[in-house]
């Protein structure tokens, strides 16, 4: 017997041996050579292409497996209670939620109501005729409302001196800068009239400051001006005193016929048909193409004579009654009065010093 043949019979014994090992107990005993082992699996490295380490890695699997087992976990009563917790929150939230959902739809449905009553009421006060208490501010003295047009009126009186008939420059300068103050409560519709006027008062302004010795009365100061040359014969210099008081007369003539047609409460024209004919008048005649495009459109914005009234007045269209028209009208009419006379006299001042620029502008 070789080598050979022993190693092919020791393979062929653990041959047979591993298949008894498998298919049972009975396999095993039909062999009477092999002695008979307990069925329990025996690992075979060269054989089954295993490890040594087998046997070992699966005891240290299962001892690790116990040992997880042997841990505290969580408990499972803990784990409920949380559960029942969180649905509970789950409810008081959605329930919180539906509550403030109806609470502002009531609340949206209520405040309709409440204004939609609220509208009835307010059409129906005409209808009722309830007599309602007065709960705005407290009311105005008529006698005390007309504080600027006051003013006006007063400066106004002292330009004119009587003794002499001659024109008080320093009063009339100080009469323009209060009228100005008092036409920028008319509105929009006299503000380019003012802005005009404005202009025309700070060139009267600067000459009087320059000849303000020999220019006490309204004849001194165009004569002074004249003296010195300024102007080409009776084409006025662009920048003089003399152009600035000469604008200055056309606009307050303009105002006086503007004024004089509020005085009238009934049968009286609106306000914006005396402007056209005023300007026709006083002012058209000395405008170029551009001006008379541009003034009419400005007076087109005329408000109601009552609109006027109030806003001279100092108060509200609603609070405007007989008393406080009659307050105002009294002033409008003392205040173009004392213009009439003050315009006539200005007017032959400069025609007898050949100062009438009629040239357009």
């Amino acid at each position: 017997m070789t080598m050979r043949n022993i190693n092919i019979g020791f393979l062929m014994s653990l041959l047979l041996l591993g298949e008894c090992i498998t298919k049972g107990e009975g396999a095993v005993q039909s062999v009477p050579s092999v002695p008979t082992l307990p069925l329990r699996r025996i690992p075979l490295p060269f054989l089954r292409g295993g490890s040594s380490t087998t046997v070992t890695t699966t005891t240290a699997a299962r001892t690790k497996k116990k040992k997880r087992q042997r841990q505290p976990g969580v408990n499972p009563i803990h784990i409920v209670a949380i559960n029942n917790v969180k649905q509970g929150l789950g409810k008081v939230g959605n329930k919180i939620q539906h509550d403030a959902s109806t609470m502002g739809k009531n609340a949206t449905r209520e405040w309709g109501k409440l204004t939609s009553n609220t509208r009835k009421f307010i059409a129906n006060i005409p209808k009722l005729r309830i007599p309602l208490p007065h709960l705005g501010k407290k009311r105005k003295n008529p006698k005390s409302c007309c504080k600027k047009l006051d003013d006006v009126c007063h400066t106004f009186s002292s330009v004119l001196r009587k003794s002499n008939n001659e024109v008080d420059t320093a009063q009339l300068l100080k009469a323009c800068r209060a009228h100005l103050a008092f036409m920028k409560t008319g509105g929009s519709s006299l503000r380019l009239v003012a802005k005009d006027l404005e202009s025309n008062v700070q060139k009267a302004e600067r000459a009087f400051k320059k000849f303000h010795k020999e220019g006490k009365y309204l004849s001194s100061l165009l004569e002074c001006e004249k003296n010195r040359g300024m102007h080409d014969g009776d084409e006025l210099h662009e920048k003089s005193g003399a152009m600035g008081l000469l604008w200055i007369r056309r606009s307050l003539a303009f105002q006086l016929d503007l004024y004089a047609s509020f005085l009238s409460r009934t049968g009286g024209v609106h306000p914006r048909d005396a402007a056209y004919g005023a300007y026709e008048e006083h002012l058209s005649p000395y405008h170029g193409w551009a001006l008379r495009k541009v003034f009419p459109a400005s007076l087109a914005q005329m408000p109601e004579r009552r609109v006027f009234i109030a806003k001279f007045g100092g108060i509200a269209v609603e609070e405007l009654d007989e008393e406080y028209d009659r307050a105002v009208v009294k002033r409008l009419k003392a205040l173009v009065d004392t213009w009439d006379p003050l315009i006539r006299c200005w007017e032959e001042k400069f025609e007898v010093l050949g100062l009438e620029d009629r040239r357009r502008v």
